[in-house]
């Protein structure tokens, strides 16, 4: 049986004085170790000219009404948008209606660097059901923001989109993105880091997910047993009918990954 350790930090709390008390990390001993560590927004490195700009982080663009309070209302704005996912569209259909309703001065620049993505429903599967618009997202892109539709929709009045496309993408970025007071990365989310993992008394330096069972491996690819994942950080990799691979990300997908992998798991 190995013997598990990895330190946890505690999420912060605000004391009864209103300061925040950091209670500092402290260890945790056990048999056998799930990893739920989550994920937080991702960015790509872009080669910014010399200008100020207000970073959006994507969580707040993805919120309504923390949106709507960290724009000013009474100036002139310009939120620079990056990225073609899902999270970018629901970002452009906040911001439109910030700007049609209680943010008047308020403009979108939309850097894409490729075509929008639908999941196309099939009989009895889903073409790019992970990475594929669906639901309101995908009305609102279809309806407003394909090429054919964004000039003569009222969406147009406030979101103009920057192709980046190609060869152009660092010129487009270069030109563009210093008119922009905010910009926020809507390029997807990243897993968090791992914290220090001990197994056995010996440090645990690099593991490798199996994303089929749920476990995972030493640099040798040997199994580790009792070390195993879940969440977001640790999606399952699935093959649709025609061949296509993606992660299937989505609380009922998780849950669904689990049950079929739980019951294989050694513990202890």
């Amino acid at each position: 049986m190995s013997l598990w350790c990895t330190q946890v930090q505690p999420a912060k709390s605000q004391g009864g004085d209103g300061q925040s008390n950091d209670g500092g990390s402290f260890e945790v001993y056990s048999s056998s170790l799930i990893l739920c560590t989550g994920s937080s927004p991702s960015a790509f490195t872009i080669d910014l000219p010399d200008f100020r700009y207000h970073k959006l982080d994507l969580d707040i663009a993805l919120s309504p009404s923390c949106l709507g309070s960290t724009l000013p209302q009474d100036a002139a704005t310009t939120v620079g948008v990056i990225g073609s996912s899902h999270s970018a569209v629901t970002v452009l259909m906040n911001l439109y209606r910030l700007a049609s309703t209680s943010h008047p001065h308020l403009q979108v620049k939309w850097f894409s660097r490729r075509p929008l993505i639908y999941a196309v429903y099939m009989d009895g599967w889903i073409l790019h059901d992970n990475t594929g618009l669906k639901g309101v997202s995908a009305t609102f892109a279809r309806e407003n923001l394909e090429d054919d539709r964004l000039s003569c929709s009222p969406v147009g009045k406030f979101i103009e989109k920057v192709d980046c496309s190609d060869d152009r993408e660092d010129d487009m970025y270069q030109t563009n993105l210093p008119k922009c007071t905010h910009i926020v990365q809507a390029v997807g989310f990243i897993r968090d880091p791992l914290p220090p993992l001990t197994r056995d008394g010996a440090a645990l330096e690099e593991v490798t997910y199996d994303h089929q069972k749920g476990g995972f491996a030493d640099t040798q690819g040997r199994k580790i047993t009792g070390l195993y994942g879940a969440g977001i950080a640790f999606p399952e990799l699935v093959t649709d009918p025609a061949g296509n691979t993606e992660f299937a990300v989505g609380f009922w997908k998780f849950m669904k990954y689990l049950k079929n992998v739980v019951p294989h798991w050694t513990i202890g």
